[in-house]
């Protein structure tokens, strides 16, 4: 008798452990949080995510249309904001997979970045793992946007930008860790993504399909926004971030595109002198490439001189938009800070230093190792 009852005791005993546990469908899961600031009020966003649809179709069953769900609040605080969304959404909230977090331009400001990441840091269900990212786009609007062929938002740029960063290396994201330890360096300069809703590129069932797209970087510091630089002028600052998998190089003669390179792996290398008591900055970028389009027969000489051209000048062109807009795009305040930490105390103000029109200079070295399947069309001994 008392064997046929073991089995059953340990049974309901293992069975007690599952009495407090909730379907997936029975909690709504917070994937993003936007923070927005107007008429002295703090205005939060959270984007809900369901795991249902998602987890059918990891199993092989068909895509259902992405579904979005954003609710809003305002309150005095970030914290007070988030509290009023809970009356309304009639589950229970968990915060374990927030991905990305938005700041408006307008939230941009010390009081406030400080006081959503003081929040963050205390709550025990954020991770610091989370994407951040700045925008000047209705966060409402850019919390619709979903990805292309009815795919879950939880595979949207938002929550999966490193895919695209190591197909296309420009604008590295950066995680809110990074942003918490770059932000509290006083001669650090953060660069956060800015992003847009891009209407024009995309259509899908015979409609335009608005899309997410990082076209630029917000510098920070010190917990307030410096200024915003669009894509097409931040093109020298991939030379001079970490981890670029792969990125292109178009090389121009008399203002046409004559070759396009593929870059791999650039490696960059600081030095920091003092001339005439003053800091001084040399920049040392190393790479190989690969000839994707040749439009225009050249020999090595000529090709590799003028990539080498085109790097140099993309990051002399940086380097001049931060000194006419006083931002320290470049990072030059963190390499002296870093290598010569008394010149640094010297010379700055606020952590950071002027820039002067001899501070930098730039060398290059590029090696062409691969033409892909096309022969070149020039000499290899050239």
């Amino acid at each position: 008798m008392r064997k046929r009852l073991l089995p059953f005791i340990a049974s309901v005993i293992l069975l007690g452990g599952c009495w407090d546990t909730r379907n997936i469908d029975h909690i709504v899961y917070v994937h993003s949080i936007g923070v927005d600031y107007k008429n002295g009020q703090v205005i939060a966003y959270v984007q809900l995510v369901g795991f249902t649809a998602l987890a059918k179709v990891e199993a092989g069953g068909g895509k259902e249309k992405a579904a979005v769900s954003i609710g809003k609040a305002a309150g005095e605080t970030f914290n007070i904001a988030t509290d009023k969304i809970y009356p309304s959404i009639q589950q229970r909230v968990s915060w374990d997979h927030v991905k990305s977090l938005v700041f408006t331009k307008r939230a941009l400001q010390k009081g406030i970045v400080a006081d959503v990441i003081d929040v963050l840091n205390r709550y025990n269900e954020i991770r610091h793992t989370a994407w951040v990212y700045a925008t000047d786009e209705p966060l409402s609007e850019l919390f619709e946007a979903t990805p292309l062929l009815n795919a879950s938002s939880y595979y949207s740029l938002l929550s999966n930008p490193e895919e695209i960063f190591q197909q296309s290396s420009f604008i590295r994201p950066i995680r809110l860790n990074r942003l918490i330890a770059d932000m509290d360096e006083k001669a650090a300069t953060t660069r956060l993504p800015y992003l847009t809703i891009d209407r024009r590129r995309w259509i899908e069932n015979k409609k335009p399909k608005p899309m997410l797209a990082v076209s630029g970087v917000c510098f920070l510091h010190d917990y307030t926004l410096q200024g915003c630089v669009r894509r097409s002028d931040l093109e020298g600052l991939r030379w001079l971030e970490h981890d670029i998998r792969r990125t292109p190089i178009y090389v121009k003669q008399k203002g046409k595109t004559i070759a396009s390179l593929v870059v791999r792996n650039p490696k960059t290398k600081w030095s920091v002198k003092a001339k005439d008591g003053e800091p001084a900055f040399a920049v040392q970028v190393e790479a190989q490439g690969s000839i994707i389009e040749l439009r225009k027969p050249l020999s090595r000489k000529q090709l590799v001189q003028l990539a080498e051209q085109t790097v140099k000048q993309e990051i002399r062109r940086l380097y001049e938009l931060g000194k006419a807009w006083r931002i320290d795009t470049l990072n030059v305040s963190e390499q002296l800070y870093r290598q010569r930490p008394n010149i640094w105390k010297k010379h700055q103000s606020n952590g950071l230093i002027p820039l002067g029109d001899n501070t930098l200079s730039v060398s290059v070295k590029l090696a062409i190792g691969a033409s892909g399947k096309e022969k070149l069309n020039y000499r290899a001994g050239d």
